[in-house]
C-alpha cells in the first residue's frame, strides 16, 4: 500500500512540472507570437523583439552601408577601385530578416528551449548576401589587363624633324596572380567596411637601370647635336643631324648575362637613308699599265719556212693603285661607334679593292721581251684597209695575263658599220660579197701569226676557203663574228701585251711577254692532193644584153703542212702540224639578158644563138 501511495505521489508531480512547463511555453509563445525571439543580432543590429517589418526597418540602414562599401587594389601608385554593383553584390533584407524569425519556430520540443534559452543567450545571424561569379571573374580580369606587361628594356628615340629626344625608362614584367585577386576579392566584398588592399601581382626585376638608359639619350642628343662629316677615296659626305636621326636605333643589348641599352646602324638602315649617296666612295681600281712600243723595233714577215727568236724589249710599268668600295656592314658598325662618342669628323672604312694586278705582282708579270711578232701587207686605198685598221685599234692594248685566253671576238664584239666599220669583201659560200667588216681576216691572220711564233697554245683558228697569195700557205686565219675566231692561251709565266699597229700599206701585231721559247720555227710542206677549179655562168638581168663579165676568177685548190716546232727555255721542245686544205676557186661569169630578135621576110622570126 505504501509503494502505490509513493508511485502515485510521483506521478503527481511529473504532471505538475509538465503542467508548468506547458504553462511556460504557452506564456512564451503569446508574449512572443510575431516577434523575433530576444538576444537575436543581425549583423550587430540586435532585433529580438521586433517583428519582421520593425527588424527590415531597422537593418535597412546596415544594408545600404553595405551595398557602399568598396574594395580598393593598389598597385605602384595605380588603384582600382570595386564597388558592389560592379560585381552585382547585395544585401537580401527579406531572407535575412526571415533568418532570424525562424529562431524557436523550427518545431518542438526544440523550439521550447530555443525559446527558454533566448531569455539568457544570444544568437547572432549574418546577413544573407548574394553576388555575381561571371561578374567578378569580368572586373579581375579588366584589371589584369590593365596590370599584365612584359618586360621592357626602355627606348630612347630622337625625332628627324624636331632633333627632340623622347626617353621611356626600363620596367619590369607584371602578372595579376587572378586565382588570388578572385579570393581576396569575394572575401573583402563579404566583410563590412572598404578594403583598401595590395593587387596580388608577381614582377620581374626591372632589366635596365635607369642610369644605362639615361646614359644612351645622352650619346643620342650628342649625336643630333651636329652635323658628320665622313671622309673616304678622296671626297667625302656629310650627315646632317636629321640624317643621323633617322640613322639611329637603340637596341637591347645582352652581356653575360646584364641587358644594356646601345646606340646602332643597320646596313638595311644606311640602304633606306642614304640610298645611292654612299656610291660616292666606290672608286675603281687603277691597273698598272705596262708600257711597251705600239710597233716593234723591226718586222717580222716571213711566208715560208722561216724562225723567229724572242729579243729583249723590257716594259715600263705606269699607274696602278687601289680603289675602294662602300662596305655597308663595316659603316654600319663604325657610324654605331662614331655616333656613340659624340665624333664629329672621320675616315670612313671602306672595303679596299686592289686592282687585277697588285702593284706587288706586276713586276713578276712585266714583259720583258717581244715574244712573237707578224706583219702583212695590203694595197694602200682599199676599203677593206679602214676595217683593218679598225679593228687594230680596238685590240691594240689588250693584257693576257697566264692562264688567260685571248679572244678577237671576244674584244671587238660584233664588227657592225655604226661601230666604224665599211663594207669590204668576204666570202661567203664560196663567193666574195661584200658585207659590213670585210677583210678584217688579214688581222685575224697577222695575229695567228704573231700567236704561232710566239710559242703559245693555240686554241681557235680556220683558214680561208681558198689560199690567197698575201698571206703565209697554211698559216692563217679568218673572222667572223661569232663562230669564227682566233683565240690562244697565255700559256707563258708574265703578263702578254698585245699591241697592233698599221701604216697605210701594213698591219703589224706584236706580243710582248716573257718568253718561255728560245726560238719557234715554221717549216712549210709542198702542196699536195691538187683540185682543179670549176666554171659556171649566170645571168643578170642589170647587164647590157649580149654582154658578160668575170665575177670570180679561179684557182685550184690542194693540202699543205705546216709544222711548228717549239724550242723551250726548259731544253724540251714541241712540235705541232698543222694541216690545211684549200677549196678551189671557181669561176663565175655573168652574161645580160638574150637581145631581141631581127624581122625575117617570110614574117617569122630568128634566135641569136650567140651565148655570151
Amino acid at each position: 500500500m505504501g509503494a502505490r501511495k509513493i508511485a502515485m505521489s510521483l506521478g503527481a508531480v511529473a504532471g505538475a512540472v509538465l503542467a508548468v512547463l506547458l504553462l511556460v511555453a504557452a506564456l512564451l509563445w503569446f508574449f512572443q507570437r510575431g516577434e523575433i525571439l530576444p538576444n537575436t543580432t543581425v549583423a550587430g543590429v540586435d532585433v529580438g523583439g521586433l517583428r519582421p517589418d520593425e527588424a527590415t526597418q531597422a537593418l535597412r540602414e546596415v544594408a545600404d552601408a553595405r551595398n557602399e562599401d568598396v574594395v580598393t587594389f593598389t598597385f605602384e601608385g595605380d588603384e582600382f577601385t570595386i564597388t558592389p554593383a560592379d560585381v552585382g553584390f547585395e544585401v537580401d533584407l527579406e531572407q535575412t530578416v526571415e533568418r532570424a524569425a525562424t529562431r524557436g519556430r523550427e518545431g518542438l520540443p526544440g523550439d521550447l528551449v530555443e525559446r527558454a534559452r533566448s531569455l539568457r543567450s544570444s544568437r547572432a545571424y549574418p546577413l544573407a548576401e548574394r553576388h555575381d561569379g561571371d561578374l567578378v571573374a569580368a572586373r579581375v580580369q579588366d584589371i589584369a589587363e590593365a596590370v599584365d606587361r612584359e618586360e621592357f628594356a626602355g627606348s630612347v628615340g630622337a625625332d628627324p624633324d624636331t632633333l627632340e629626344v623622347t626617353v621611356r625608362h626600363s620596367r619590369g614584367g607584371a602578372t595579376v596572380l587572378v586565382d588570388d585577386l578572385t579570393d581576396e576579392l569575394t572575401r573583402a566584398m563579404l566583410e563590412a567596411g572598404p578594403d583598401e588592399l595590395e593587387l596580388p601581382v608577381e614582377t620581374t626585376p626591372q632589366p635596365v637601370s635607369d642610369a644605362d638608359v639615361d646614359r644612351v639619350a645622352e650619346q643620342v642628343e650628342g649625336a643630333v647635336a651636329a652635323p658628320l662629316a665622313l671622309r673616304a677615296a678622296d671626297t667625302s659626305l656629310t650627315l646632317e643631324p636629321a640624317t643621323i636621326a633617322r640613322l639611329i636605333e637603340v637596341v637591347e643589348q645582352s652581356t653575360d648575362g646584364a641587358t644594356s641599352l646601345a646606340i646602332e646602324v643597320t646596313p638595311e638602315r644606311i640602304d633606306e637613308v642614304l640610298g645611292d649617296t654612299v656610291r660616292r666612295f666606290d672608286v675603281d681600281p687603277v691597273e698598272p699599265r705596262f708600257v711597251v712600243d705600239r710597233a716593234p723595233s723591226s718586222r717580222f714577215d716571213a711566208a715560208g719556212s722561216t724562225t723567229f727568236r724572242p729579243y729583249e724589249s723590257p716594259a715600263s710599268i705606269e699607274g696602278g693603285s687601289d680603289g675602294s668600295r662602300f662596305d655597308p656592314e663595316a659603316a654600319a658598325t663604325q657610324l654605331g661607334t662614331l655616333f656613340a662618342d659624340n665624333v664629329r669628323e672621320a675616315d670612313l672604312d671602306v672595303e679596299v679593292v686592289e686592282p687585277e694586278i697588285p702593284a706587288d705582282e706586276a713586276e713578276e708579270l712585266r714583259p720583258t721581251h717581244v715574244i712573237g711578232t707578224f706583219t702583212t701587207y695590203y694595197t694602200a686605198g682599199q676599203g677593206r684597209n679602214r676595217n683593218i685598221q679598225r679593228l687594230a685599234d680596238v685590240i691594240d692594248g689588250a693584257v693576257v695575263l697566264p692562264g688567260e685566253q685571248f679572244s678577237i671576238n671576244d674584244i671587238s664584239g660584233e664588227r657592225r658599220c655604226d661601230k666604224g666599220y665599211v663594207e669590204a669583201g668576204t666570202i661567203v659560200q664560196g663567193e666574195l660579197v661584200d658585207t659590213c667588216g670585210g677583210g678584217v681576216s688579214q688581222f685575224g691572220t697577222t695575229t695567228f701569226n704573231a700567236a704561232f711564233f710566239a710559242g703559245v697554245q693555240l686554241d681557235q683558228w680556220k683558214a680561208h676557203s681558198w689560199y690567197i697569195s698575201r698571206y703565209p700557205m697554211g698559216r692563217e686565219a679568218t673572222l667572223s663574228y661569232p663562230v669564227l675566231d682566233v683565240r690562244f692561251t697565255n700559256t707563258t709565266s708574265g703578263a702578254i701585251v698585245v699591241r697592233a699597229s698599221y701604216t697605210s700599206t701594213s698591219v703589224t701585231v706584236t706580243l710582248y711577254g716573257r718568253p718561255d721559247a728560245t726560238a719557234v720555227s715554221a717549216r712549210h710542206g709542198s702542196p699536195f692532193n691538187q683540185v682543179a677549179p670549176s666554171s659556171s655562168t649566170r645571168t643578170n638581168n642589170d647587164l647590157a644584153c649580149g654582154s658578160q663579165r668575170e665575177v670570180q676568177g679561179q684557182t685550184g685548190g690542194f693540202t699543205v703542212e705546216v709544222v711548228r716546232t717549239v724550242d723551250r727555255t726548259d731544253g724540251s721542245t714541241d712540235q705541232q702540224t698543222i694541216r690545211t686544205v684549200y677549196s678551189p676557186q671557181n669561176r663565175i661569169v655573168e652574161r645580160g639578158p638574150a637581145c631581141p630578135t631581127r624581122p625575117s621576110n617570110d614574117g617569122g622570126s630568128e634566135s641569136d644563138d650567140d651565148e655570151r
